[in-house]
């Protein structure tokens, strides 16, 4: 079941303020009722210590015989007892040792009454405690006079204390509302910016999940947490995932353009092929074998760029690619030009991608013996270093300035596959050095590639810096 990460923030706070706020106001409130009912017990109290002092003056100044001061003083303690005014509605009675109600503020009390009897039954002088009479609860306060042996008792309801609480009830209403209010308010703000940073990267997945990449690190964010650093961190990982689409798509159309310019003249390479083989086949018949040397290699040579599709191959595979080329090229030439290879067995096994030894081998045989009397030699030379491939393809021609040599490594390392960067005639061949220096900077990193050099007392060289790639 799907649930929105906003819900689930504004019900975790919900739980973690809403609730608690509510309980702390009704404690608040449990502790103000405790506090109003026992500010009323002890007004109740001083009244009833007030009146038994009252009197206690009049019974030292007319004497000891309690019913006598009742009867004969005509309403001395009725006016006295009357005239206390309690905070909450209450009854008052006096009683003296014997349990015998002198004075009563409410005729409906007799002497019958569960409140005298317990009264009578406590052994303090003085304290309180309630009791239910006719289903109410009552507050009962009395107090015991050393002096006259009179027991003054002031008989409350319970719940008229309360009503005079009404007020703060009321209030405490009020605030909870607004405190609840005021809490999902800031619950739902609070929940929608915790999450606005997660809806963001949500929609930058889903856009992604269409094939649309959008960069939105610019956009303003005042506060920045652990949310935000994931959002950058995705975005990063986002540019990265879409320069390696970009570049593994230019590596393709590379490869292809290759492909297609060393095979743009070929109408029909099986075609092609097939008739090598049979020009092969006739020359081994009249004993020509120079014809079927090559014959057999342009054949190989074609069924290597035509029938192996994959993008990488072994480099013993690539070299004997060129290998095949170096056959035609130095029976054209007639031992004019020789070759000479020193390749280390342990790179045979690793891979590289095709097509990146014949254009370098090509350019020699165009450009460095144009202005050469003595015999040229072609020297191909491949090394395993400590984390990486290197290809030498040296030759003994005219070599090149130092300035124009620095000029097109610049050039090499700055490539970025327009083809207008290959102006030079070294490295305008059909397929091309700048190609093959782009192909393996894309397949490779930026670390790899070529580079050109001189070579002493004359030559040049061209160094390929390939990964290990195992097989």
């Amino acid at each position: 079941m799907y649930f929105s990460i906003k819900y689930k923030y504004m019900i975790l706070y919900s739980l973690l303020t809403i609730f608690p706020l509510i309980m702390l106001e009704l404690l608040i409130y449990q502790f103000w009722t405790i506090k109003y009912y026992d500010n009323a017990v002890d007004a109740q109290t001083r009244m009833i210590q007030q009146l038994d002092h009252s009197m206690t003056v009049i019974y030292e100044k007319w004497g000891s015989d309690t019913e006598k001061l009742f009867s004969v003083q005509d309403g001395l303690v009725q006016d006295l007892a009357g005239g206390l005014h309690f905070n909450v509605p209450s009854d008052l009675l006096i009683m003296n040792a014997n349990g015998q109600i002198l004075y009563t503020s409410n005729d409906r009390i007799n002497g019958s009454s569960s409140i005298e009897s317990e009264v009578n039954a406590r052994a303090p002088e003085s304290g309180n405690f309630t009791i239910k009479e006719n289903k109410r609860k009552m507050l009962v306060i009395y107090q015991k006079n050393p002096v006259t042996g009179l027991r003054s008792i002031s008989i409350t309801e319970v719940a008229a204390i309360y009503e005079n609480n009404a007020y703060l009830k009321k209030w405490m209403t009020y605030l909870i509302l607004l405190s609840t209010v005021f809490s999902v308010f800031s619950i739902v703000l609070i929940s929608l910016h915790v999450a606005a940073p997660i809806r963001s990267l949500r929609k930058q997945i889903n856009a992604i999940d269409d094939g649309e990449f959008k960069n939105t690190s610019d956009q303003v964010v005042i506060i920045k947490d652990e949310i935000w650093e994931i959002g950058i961190s995705f975005q990063k990982i986002m540019l990265k995932l879409q320069e390696q689409i970009n570049l593994q798509f230019q590596l393709k159309m590379a490869t292809n353009q290759s492909k297609f310019k060393a095979l743009q003249s070929q109408i029909n390479p099986h075609f092609l092929h097939n008739t090598l083989e049979t020009i092969n086949s006739l020359a081994i018949i009249h004993e020509v074998p120079l014809i079927a040397q090559i014959s057999r290699s342009l054949s190989k040579m074609f069924r290597y760029n035509t029938v192996q599709d994959a993008e990488d191959v072994l480099l013993k595979e690539e070299l004997d690619h060129v290998d095949h080329y170096l056959k035609v090229q130095l029976i054209r030439f007639d031992g004019w030009i020789e070759c000479e290879q020193r390749i280390d067995p342990q790179i045979l096994e690793h891979r590289t991608i095709k097509f990146i030894l014949q254009p370098i081998v090509e350019n020699c045989f165009t450009h460095a013996f144009n202005h050469v009397t003595d015999k040229g030699m072609i020297r191909i030379e491949g090394t395993l270093e400590q984390d990486h491939i290197l290809i030498r393809v040296n030759d003994n021609g005219t070599g090149m300035p130092e300035d124009k040599i620095q000029s097109m490594n610049e050039a090499l390392r700055a490539y970025d596959s327009k083809p207008e960067h290959a102006d030079d005639a070294r490295v305008s061949d059909s397929i091309g050095v700048y190609n093959v220096n782009y192909r393996l900077k894309i397949a490779y990193g930026e670390a790899y590639g070529l580079q050109y050099e001189n070579i002493s007392p004359r030559g040049l060289s061209v160094r390929i810096k390939i990964p290990v790639n195992q097989s």
